[in-house]
């Protein structure tokens, strides 16, 4: 009974202890809470101003328009949940936004700033934008982003390009996808195997191509069935590109890498009254190894001329490569076209890093042959012979030869007194003499390095040696903006209930590559035109022909606030208050469009 009373006043001291934390926890949440105004929205900056963009171009209006709804069966019109669906690929995100998340990507934004027009974060489920690609799709999302594309340089006041690079790649699909509904239907996208550029050929994909202008602004975008070929794929952009711009295509250059190059598309190029004009790499087994034969002549011409470093804009560290050029004109499927055969002195590293990696597996390949042992000449015979054609195409060659070697060992168990014979064993080997090395291959080796073969249809008093290899190398505009693409939020890994709507939702993706594009033209233009490079990079280096990546994370920094219709910026960093002004001017922020 003593023991009971001495604890009984224990728990009590220790329930009223926590109490006591409680009552604290509870004090202190309360004044924070009184202290917040619930009323007060942040908007990150960058989605302000891609939101601007995409209302100078009509995007809302003209996806209402385009789509088929009732506005009184709709809470939010289409045009409004695909700018949301375009925005979201430029909310800061380590993970990707998962179409079911985009309520809670959206918490505590402004959304009237973005689209127009009040909207409930809370309200944004999946089944909305759902609804919103099947009408996308029904009515033909491969024309849309052509038809507000073309319009670009017009409402931003930007100056002509008539370069076109145009490529593909590929996306990798999760789930498993059922096409027996839709096999024999052409106008549907089929997630199926084929080559992986995400090197994963255990998965479904489709493909995806874009058409850029030579300053990477998106022109056209089409989704592809997973095994799309790429010649099929640039027959089809090449006829596209001539019904959207008609006789004035011709204007234009296609660029485009080697799968542009066979007879049929050749045909196409030249089946106008005025050829399309190309510029593509010639590939090593085209047109009966065309590109074999001219490096051949042109090595026995040696008529090199000196081009220079063909950079647009050289870093000046010395490191861009210098180039030699020579120019033949060829007929190919009896169409006149124009080769430029180009050299650059950078291979030969490349070549001896390459003959002394070969030399290393060659001589490994060579000790592990020489250590086995068989127990018969043939079976020595054949490991020979499967080496010479395993390394057939090496640099190296080495003479072989089976030989043989006799082993005697003592009978086993005890010596009798009658001596026994030795027990006598031939065992077989592959000899070898030293390892030769073949200068001929490694010549023929070192030219195929150091040249490559441009094809064009345009006459060299057009366009110069230089000017077509500047065109070429301007390939990478398109490569990029695909990094950007699969960079970005829910293009990487894609799973929608129907394939309709993954072709839908990435031609909103491409729209959100188009913004990229705008941003960092742009901002080019403009930096360009400043007496020196503005000082609004990290460490606060200065911005010199930046990507749009760069522009996007420096606006960042900045938040919009909105308490009631009261707006105003503020930056995350204090020092970077006044630079705000400077860097809307540089993207091209128009308020009015807000």
């Amino acid at each position: 009974m003593t023991h009971r009373k001495k604890s009984a006043p224990k728990k009590k001291e220790k329930r009223s202890a926590e109490q006591r934390k409680l009552q604290t926890f509870k004090s202190q949440y309360d004044r924070i809470v009184k202290c917040a105004n619930a009323s007060i929205l942040t908007t990150p900056v960058q989605l302000v101003v891609i939101a601007s963009y995409l209302n100078r171009l009509n995007f809302k209006e003209s996806i209402n328009q385009y789509v088929r709804w009732d506005p009184t069966q709709w809470k939010y019109s289409p045009g409004v949940l695909a700018q949301l669906m375009v925005l979201a690929a430029f909310i800061p995100s380590i993970k990707k936004i998962a179409l079911c998340r985009f309520s809670h990507a959206y918490a505590g934004m402004d959304l009237r700033v973005l689209v127009g027009e009040y909207v409930d974060p809370a309200e944004l489920s999946d089944h909305l934008f759902a609804s919103m690609l099947d009408r996308l799709w029904d009515a033909g999302c491969e024309n849309f982003l052509s038809s507000i594309a073309l319009t670009v340089r017009t409402v931003f006041n930007l100056p002509p390009n008539y370069i076109v690079h145009s490529d593909t790649t590929s996306h990798m699909l999760c789930g498993d996808y059922d096409n027996s509904e839709s096999v024999d239907d052409p106008s549907k996208v089929h997630p199926v195997p084929g080559h992986s550029k995400d090197k994963r050929p255990d998965r479904k994909q489709i493909m995806t191509g874009m058409v850029t202008d030579g300053d990477g602004l998106i022109i056209n975008c089409c989704v592809l069935d997973g095994n799309t070929a790429d010649c099929e794929y640039n027959h089809m952009v090449l006829q596209t590109l001539q019904d959207v711009y008609g006789d004035e295509f011709y204007k234009h250059t296609y660029v485009a890498d080697s799968k542009l190059l066979n007879k049929k598309n050749l045909e196409l190029i030249y089946g106008k009254e005025k050829p399309v004009k190309i510029i593509t790499r010639i590939p090593e087994n085209f047109a009966g190894k065309r590109a074999s034969k001219i490096r051949h002549l042109a090595y026995e011409e040696q008529n090199w001329q000196y081009i220079g470093i063909c950079c647009k804009h050289p870093a000046g560290n010395g490191k861009e490569p210098e180039y030699w050029v020579q120019t033949f004109q060829q007929e190919v499927f009896g169409i006149p076209v124009w080769v430029h055969i180009y050299k650059n002195g950078d291979a030969e590293h490349k070549l001896q890093k390459a003959i002394k990696k070969a030399r290393e597996a060659y001589e490994s390949d060579l000790k592990s042959l020489t250590k086995k042992k068989f127990a018969c000449e043939p079976d020595a015979s054949t490991e020979l012979q499967a080496f010479i054609n395993a390394h057939r195409k090496s640099f190296f060659s080495v003479n072989l030869s089976c030989v043989s070697s006799v082993n005697e060992k003592k009978p086993v168990g005890r010596p009798s007194k009658t001596v026994k014979p030795k027990v006598r064993t031939v065992t077989w080997a592959v000899s070898a003499g030293p390892i030769i090395q073949n200068e001929e291959k490694i010549e023929r080796q070192r030219r195929k390095d150091e040249t490559f073969c441009l094809l064009t249809t345009i006459e060299p008093d057009t366009m110069g040696s230089r000017e077509v290899l500047l065109y070429y190398k301007g390939q990478i505009n398109v490569e990029g903006m695909f990094s950007v693409l699969k960079h970005h939020l829910l293009a990487a890994t894609l799973f929608l209930e129907k394939p309709e709507r993954i072709e839908a939702l990435m031609t909103l993706l491409y729209f959100s590559v188009l913004m990229h594009g705008i941003v960092q033209v742009i901002s080019r233009i403009r930096i360009a035109t400043c007496a020196e490079p503005p000082r609004l990079g990290p460490d606060d280096r200065p911005l010199i022909r930046p990507k749009s990546e760069t522009m996007l994370n420096i606006l960042a920094l900045y938040d919009l606030v909105s308490y009631g219709d009261v707006l105003s910026f503020r930056s995350k960093i204090t020092e970077r208050s006044s630079q705000l002004e400077l860097l809307m001017y540089l993207v091209d922020f128009d308020p009015g469009a807000i």
